[in-house]
């Protein structure tokens, strides 16, 4: 084992949550930003840091650096193959595949599999652009993951309601509430209080972070 680069994994991981467990989304970015290009050299120079290279904890920091690539669809989409390679031989677990999965796939303008990646509108949480919805259970249980309605519950129990986006009233100063959609979609933000109405495209999305653990590894 490389009990120096699974160190290292762990405090770069430490140094993620601790910014997303704060909500401080500014600090998370800059964290991201450091992390990459580190990430990147291991890469190049070790191959996917499985669980016999690192660990348990050290693969799971390995995965977890690989979802935050958001910068580098390339890399991360890289990250993909080996990842896939590493559950085809024990090296790491299929639930972080799935998850890593619907990451590339809507990064890349395609529908998600498993439903991981969440985003919250007026009627609760939601996935996000999902592939024959009908299907998910099933996938998701080739992938060790419960039934979608039970990961949905757990986002409401973790995260709360959702909350609208919110912007400055270009007339009276006021708050102005709005739902946004899928990433390219317009739609109109009105002021309640004095009529004032503007058109809004949501240019990206920041993916769900990680969710409350469903299970185990």
């Amino acid at each position: 084992m490389r009990s120096e680069l699974r160190a290292e994994l762990l405090r770069r991981v430490a140094l993620d949550q601790a910014a997303r467990t704060e909500g401080d989304w500014e600090k998370a970015a800059a964290v991201d930003a450091g992390n990459l290009p580190w990430f990147k050299g291991v890469v190049a120079e070790a191959g996917w840091p499985g669980r016999s290279m690192v660990g348990e904890d050290g693969a799971h920091a390995a995965w977890l650096l690989a979802q935050h690539a958001d910068t580098d669809p390339a890399f991360q989409r890289t990250c993909l193959e080996l990842l896939t390679e590493a559950v085809a031989s024990g090296e790491a677990t299929p639930r972080e595949l799935a998850y890593l999965t619907d990451r590339v796939l809507l990064a890349e303008g395609q529908q998600q599999e498993y439903g991981t990646q969440m985003t919250g509108g007026k009627g609760g949480w939601v996935p996000r652009n999902l592939r024959d919805p009908d299907g998910v259970d099933e996938r998701r249980a080739r992938m060790s993951l419960g039934p979608l309605g039970e990961y949905t519950a757990s986002i409401a129990r973790h995260y709360g309601p959702p909350k609208p986006s919110t912007m400055i009233c270009a007339e009276c100063g006021g708050v102005v509430e709005f739902w946004l959609g899928e990433v390219g979609e317009t739609q109109d933000a009105s002021c309640a209080a004095c009529g004032w109405t503007t058109t809004v495209t949501l240019m990206s999305q920041r993916p769900a972070d990680q969710p409350p653990r469903e299970s185990p590894g």
